[in-house]
């Protein structure tokens, strides 16, 4: 294929994936499921599972391999963006007053799924031995399996909290510094077992998290406040903060390249630089920096999940397939709604609270995606695996907007317009009440 043909074969990719997306539109907003839905959804059709259904090989006509390279890299480009904005919306205010209590429920949130996908990686194992890929570690295997389990996504909770008018409540609150805390523990989880799967040395092992401290010491201490001085040296005007946002793109790429160069993947980089932005900017300056940016990785997203669905056969994946999935969501779903909403009714939340609550951090997306994506690439994990754990954060998610609907329309749950309450020491019995400050 000639360069000007592979261009325009390119463009055009792009904007079939597109119309894919907005075909789906008013179906997923029927059915009141998040945009991420409808985008792996639309990565779905797009491959061997429903378009590879026709004759004549439709995926591989629409997307030869030459255009899928081309296509990888504008994906890495949205999902750098993306990754980018979710680091910046990690807030933890939202902990103060309440740390201890929230810690708790992550901790329970994390652990139960964690260790029941072990146990279920231990029986799979024993049944098919074969799953420990390239990397040939049991150990890696269901240290992955329960990361991938038991993670959530945090721009997608934000979202369904903010739909279903929970952002001002403590149940919005908690779910949310639930969510942050969780998706730092996991990349950071990620970050380590890519690294093992490499089969470092242990001298060459020390050197990375050396490099990795390092890394992230040069973030905090010299980046974000230099990132701090620079913004707010340079305010918006008119509502078009075009230097500032050419600065920051280009710290989020140079970030990128950093954690590439150091053996991380690229999107490891993007998302401490989303950390390391200032989070005290006035509101009309942080949008006009933010919603660019956001609305670029969003147009490009799309792109990532039609490839993922270009390597997704659903079809090959059989009965035992199938029992796998529903293994694995009940695993994850079970075990993160067991563990939050048991611990956040043991520290004396209501029972509708604690189901809302427990059913919020549910919620899965881009980011497992991506880390599934890291691990099959890593050999950590096989296509069919990856296929069965695809269609699990894709189930799981289905179910988070409907019960979150059903659950925070009771006299339980505080109405929209209550401020998020903290904790006080008059009542030391209340998760809500309960004076955390010094455990902060």
């Amino acid at each position: 294929m000639k360069g000007s043909s592979l261009d325009a074969a390119v463009l055009a990719d792009i904007a079939l994936v597109l119309l894919i997306g907005v075909a789906l539109g008013p179906v997923r907003a029927r059915l009141r499921q998040p945009a991420v839905v409808g985008e792996i959804a639309a990565g779905l059709l797009l491959g061997p599972s429903v378009l590879g259904l026709l004759p004549g090989d439709m995926p591989s006509l629409l997307f030869p391999p030459e255009v899928r390279s081309h296509l990888s890299v504008i994906a890495q480009v949205g999902i750098a963006l993306f990754m980018f904005a979710a680091g910046w919306e990690l807030d933890f205010h939202a902990l103060r007053g309440r740390g201890r209590s929230v810690v708790a429920i992550t901790t329970a949130s994390l652990a139960v799924p964690f260790a029941l996908a072990a146990a279920l990686a231990c029986a799979l194992l024993a049944v098919r031995p074969e799953l420990t890929g390239p990397t040939g570690s049991p150990l890696l295997f269901a240290s992955f399996l329960g990361v991938v389990l038991s993670v959530s996504a945090l721009s997608v909770l934000i979202r369904i909290v903010g739909e279903n008018r929970l952002t001002a409540t403590p149940v919005g609150a908690m779910a949310t510094a639930c969510g942050a805390i969780t998706e730092v523990i996991a990349w950071c989880a990620v970050v380590a077992l890519l690294t093992a799967a490499q089969g470092l040395s242990a001298g060459h092992l020390l050197m990375t998290l050396a490099r990795i401290a390092a890394y992230a010491l040069v973030m905090l201490l010299a980046v974000r406040p230099a990132l701090r001085a620079f913004v707010t040296a340079h305010p918006a005007h008119g509502g078009r903060p075009i230097l500032l946002i050419l600065v920051i793109s280009s710290g989020v790429f140079l970030s990128a390249w950093c954690t590439t160069q150091m053996g991380i993947h690229a999107v490891i980089g993007a998302f401490a630089f989303g950390l390391a932005m200032p989070r005290d900017l006035e509101p009309d300056l942080r949008h006009a920096i933010e919603n660019p940016l956001h609305h670029t990785g969003a147009l490009l997203i799309p792109v990532f999940f039609a490839l993922t669905g270009l390597t997704v056969d659903v079809t090959d994946l059989g009965p035992q397939g199938l029992l796998a999935v529903i293994a694995f969501l009940a695993v994850a779903w079970g075990g993160k709604f067991a563990g939050a909403a048991l611990t956040a009714r043991l520290l004396h939340l209501p029972w509708r609270d604690a189901a809302t609550l427990g059913t919020l951090i549910n919620t899965k997306g881009l980011s497992e995606i991506i880390m599934l994506t890291l691990g099959r690439d890593a050999g950590l994990i096989d296509n069919q695996l990856f296929t069965a754990l695809l269609l699990t954060a894709l189930t799981a998610t289905v179910l988070v907007n409907p019960l979150v609907r059903h659950l925070s329309g009771g006299p339980a749950c505080p109405g929209p317009g209550q401020a998020v309450p903290v904790q006080q020491h008059q009542q030391p019995h209340s998760v809500l009440e309960t004076s955390d400050e010094h455990g902060t």
